[in-house]
């Protein structure tokens, strides 16, 4: 009786005599190929640069341990003890781990998809569990003491009360800041147009007062060789790296604890007091970018007074006594 074949394929048996031979023998290649392929197909400069640099954090984890880094090689096992639980034991955080976990996954699918392997270590594994957490906000108190701090006698404090008053007005991320380019801006309807993450663009509304100061910046800007909206002393356009100093700087300045001061906290910030002001929720969801309504549920979930007020009826301890 003839014996049993094995019904699972692997790379081998699709290689003529069944020796392996690899286009792509190195991680580096490998990278360079899938970040080649992500400007081909118009992927954004933001998360092409975000790939590389998560899959250079996990070529140089197997190199320090000594592993060797060639695709083909590189198991679900090696992910696993090498990769996450390397970093756990180094205390990085969930959402650290699952940013090169995005990484490798994307990159391994596109290796499978042009024929280089034949499956991904990645197929079976998702991303790790991560807590849910609080989102911290600034109270009106806190916000006051930070708008306080920018010097607006001096073209850096009229810059930066600007910065903090469109993360107030409008929520965006601060990559998307620093993007604004002066013809984004739409005077008469009132809008701005954002670049948002996967190349989506959206239309940002500001009202009166977010429109005066925009304008009083913009004349103090003046005419310049570029058309990035916010600039440095210098004229050249403002880094995401140089906006969270200074935003930081101005909380240490303001006093504010228990609280980060961040621009993140900012966009937590725009979405707690919308929420409170009666936000709906859609509209919410259109000007923060959100692809889907379960963070801006989440916001409303811890901020909207709805749910205070409605415990406040029928509270049973205070009905006890």
């Amino acid at each position: 009786m003839a014996k049993r074949r094995k019904n699972n394929l692997t790379q081998e048996d699709f290689l003529p005599e069944h020796k392996p031979v690899y286009v792509v023998d190195d991680l580096e290649s490998a990278i360079d190929l899938f970040l080649r392929d992500g400007k081909i197909r118009n992927i954004s400069p933001h998360t092409i640069g975000f790939y590389r640099q998560e899959l250079n954090k996990f070529k140089k984890i197997l190199e320090k341990q000594k592993i060797n880094t060639a695709p083909h090689t590189i198991t679900q096992q090696i992910i696993k003890e090498n990769v996450i639980l390397h970093l756990m034991d180094d205390g990085l955080k969930e959402t650290s781990i699952n940013c090169i976990l995005r990484a490798i996954r994307a990159m391994f699918n596109y290796l499978v998809k042009e024929g280089h392997l034949v499956q991904s270590p990645m197929c079976k594994m998702s991303l790790i569990r991560q807590k849910k957490t609080v989102v911290n906000a600034f109270t009106t108190t806190q916000l006051r003491l930070l708008l306080a701090q920018p010097d607006q006698k001096t073209f850096i404090g009229v810059r930066d009360y600007t910065v903090l008053s469109l993360f107030l007005e409008t929520g965006i991320r601060v990559r998307e800041l620093v993007d604004i380019k002066l013809e984004d801006i739409n005077w008469n309807d009132g809008v701005i147009k954002i670049d948002g993450k996967n190349n989506r663009q959206r239309l940002v509304p500001f009202q009166s007062t977010m429109k005066k100061q925009l304008m009083k910046y913009i004349q103090l800007r003046g005419k310049l060789e570029h058309n990035s909206l916010f600039v440095t002393i210098d004229n050249g356009p403002i880094t995401i790296r140089q906006v969270q100093e200074q935003v930081s700087r101005y909380g240490r300045r303001a006093g504010i604890d228990g609280v980060r001061c961040s621009c993140h906290t900012l966009r937590h910030t725009f979405a707690k007091l919308s929420v409170q002001n009666k936000a709906d929720i859609f509209a919410l969801q259109a000007v923060l970018g959100h692809a889907n309504l379960d963070q801006v549920r989440t916001y409303v979930n811890l901020f909207s007074n709805e749910v205070r007020d409605e415990h406040r009826k029928f509270s049973p301890l205070e009905k006890l006594f």
